[in-house]
C-alpha cells in the first residue's frame, strides 16, 4: 500500500480538525468515483468537471467551464487525435495555488503543474514540493498516478543526462517531504518537443495499491549505472471504483532486470513490453478487465504500423489506442506503453 503518503499532518482552516478526517478515512474502505476514457475529439457540448489531458493543443495548464485541461506538449500520430479524460462524480471545485492548478472533487483530486524547465533538477524539485504539499493540504493524501513531460530528455544538464536530473529533482522533493521511494504510485516520464515541466496527478483520500512486475527489478532499487538518483514509481498501481477494480499501467518499456532488451528492434521491443504487460496484469489480480486504453510513445513514427500489428495479434480485442511521438528515458529503447485496465460502458 501507499503507506509513506498517509503519515503526512493535515491542517487546514476551513477543514474538520485532522483527526477527525483522519479517523474517517481510516474507515473508510468506499470505492472511488472515477472513471476514464480516451476520447476521439473534445466533446461539443455541455460541461464536464473532469480532467482532460489533450495532443496537439498548445502546451499550457488551465481551468475553463469546470474542466481542467492539461496540453503537455505531445504530438499525435497521424489520424491518432485523442483526448484522454478521467471524470469523477459530482461538481468539482476549481483553484489556483500558486502554480498548481487544482480540481476537487468529495473523494479524488486532480492537480497539474507547468513551469519552464531550464534547470530541470530544481524546477522538479519544486513541482513535486509544490503538488504534494496542495495535495496534503486539502486532504487526500495518496497520490495513485502521477505523469511527467519535459523536453530534451537526453540532452545536457551539469554533466548529467537532463532525465538523470529529473530523478534528482524528484528524489529532493521526496526527501524534503519524507516519501519512501517505495509509497510512490504508478507514473511516466517522457520526453517531449515542447518546452517546459508538466507534471500532474490523480490523487485519493484512501491509498491505492503499488504492484511491482516479477520480470523487472523495482525501478527504485535500479543500479546507480542509470542514475546517481533512482527513478521513484511503482509499476502500476490498482484501485478500487465504483465501476470496479482498475490497474492504473506506467510507462512501460522494454526492460527485463534493469537491463534494456531488444535494442533497435521496435517490434521486440513491443512484444517485451506486452510480456511486462501481461506480467503486471496477472500479478494485481485475476478480477481485474482488459485495458480499456493504451498510450503508445514511439520514437520514430515509421514504427506505427509494426507496433500496431503487434497490438492487434495480442489483444482479443484491441483497446482504444493513443499514438504519440516521445522519447523514451533511454535512449536506445524506441517505445513505451501506458495506460489502464478499466470496465468500458
Amino acid at each position: 500500500m501507499l503507506e509513506g503518503l498517509g503519515s503526512w499532518p493535515v491542517q487546514q482552516a476551513d477543514q474538520p480538525p485532522a483527526h477527525s478526517r483522519e479517523k474517517a478515512y481510516a474507515s473508510s474502505n468506499m470505492a472511488l468515483p472515477l472513471n476514464t476514457s480516451l476520447l476521439p475529439r473534445t466533446p461539443e457540448t455541455g460541461s464536464c468537471a473532469c480532467l482532460r489531458v489533450h495532443a496537439d493543443h498548445p502546451p499550457g495548464v488551465n481551468l475553463r467551464d469546470g474542466c481542467l485541461s492539461v496540453a503537455p506538449g505531445l504530438e499525435s500520430l497521424a489520424a491518432s487525435y485523442r483526448i484522454e479524460e478521467w471524470r469523477a462524480d459530482g461538481p468539482g471545485r476549481a483553484s489556483l495555488e500558486g502554480h498548481v492548478h487544482l480540481l476537487e472533487h468529495a473523494d479524488v483530486l486532480f492537480a497539474a503543474w507547468h513551469q519552464p524547465d531550464t534547470t530541470l533538477a530544481d524546477t522538479t524539485r519544486q513541482a513535486y514540493l509544490d503538488l504534494f504539499l496542495a495535495v496534503r493540504a486539502r486532504g487526500f493524501p495518496y497520490p495513485v498516478r502521477i505523469w511527467n513531460y519535459f523536453s530534451d530528455i537526453h540532452g545536457d544538464e551539469d554533466g548529467l543526462e537532463r532525465y538523470q536530473s529529473f530523478c534528482i529533482g524528484r528524489g529532493l522533493a521526496l526527501d524534503e517531504l519524507g516519501i519512501t521511494e517505495e509509497s510512490m504510485p504508478a507514473a511516466t516520464a517522457i520526453g517531449t518537443r515542447a518546452a517546459g515541466l508538466f507534471v500532474y496527478l490523480i490523487a485519493a483520500r484512501c491509498p491505492g495499491k503499488a504492484i511491482e512486475n516479477p520480470r523487472q527489478i523495482s525501478a527504485y532499487r535500479y543500479p546507480e549505472q542509470y542514475s546517481p538518483e533512482s527513478p521513484a514509481f511503482a509499476r502500476a498501481t490498482r484501485i478500487e471504483t465504483t465501476e470496479g477494480p482498475q490497474l492504473l499501467l506506467s510507462g512501460t518499456a522494454s526492460i527485463t532486470g534493469h537491463e534494456s532488451r531488444h535494442v533497435g528492434d521496435c517490434a521486440a521491443q513491443a512484444r517485451e513490453i506486452l510480456a511486462n504487460l501481461d506480467a503486471l496484469h496477472a500479478t494485481a489480480g485475476n478480477d481485474l478487465p482488459p485495458p480499456a486504453w493504451l498510450r503508445v510513445y514511439l520514437r520514430r513514427p515509421e514504427d506505427q504500423p509494426v507496433v500496431a500489428g503487434i497490438l492487434s495479434e495480442h489483444y482479443p480485442h484491441t483497446p482504444a489506442v493513443h499514438w504519440v511521438l516521445g522519447d523514451v528515458c533511454r535512449r536506445e529503447l524506441l517505445v513505451e506503453i501506458e495506460g489502464v485496465h478499466a470496465r468500458t460502458p
